[in-house]
């Protein structure tokens, strides 16, 4: 089952931050946020003091959007898994990019950008599998 910490609109673009703590780890934290041009999802880690940011996944960029498209609010979520540890990103309802502390592992489309050279975390591509999997628990 997942927990909704997080609901709000979203225009590509748009310049936008905002994110949330875990549900059940007040130290795990997930940031969503669009420069107006990209958008990125972070993890972050509030006991690691010296660089909090652990990892990071691409979500989209502006110019890869419709034009025509771009005016339209899209529902943004961030949601957490019931254990506290899967941390996900939901546009319009579709998960575009997790975050699992427990298994260090961030999902997106493309696995992009690659986690850094002496990261614990590792990126794997988001399957239909998972998407059904996880919108079913």
């Amino acid at each position: 089952m997942l927990y909704s910490v997080l609901t709000d609109q979203l225009l590509i673009g748009q310049p936008y931050r905002s994110g949330a703590h875990s549900t059940q780890h007040e130290h795990l934290v997930v940031i969503f946020e669009d420069d107006g041009e990209t958008g990125y999802f972070y993890a972050m880690d509030l006991h690691q003091s010296a660089q909090p940011v652990v990892d990071s996944l691409f979500v989209y960029n502006k110019s890869d959007i419709q034009e025509n498209t771009l005016k339209e609010p899209r529902q943004l979520q961030i949601a957490w898994s019931e254990d506290g540890y899967k941390a996900f990103l939901l546009i319009n309802g579709y998960p575009h990019a997790v975050f699992d502390f427990r298994e260090f592992v961030g999902y997106n489309h493309s696995k992009f950008p690659p986690p850094e050279f002496d990261s614990m975390w590792v990126h794997k591509e988001t399957t239909q599998e998972l998407v059904d999997k996880w919108l079913i628990e």
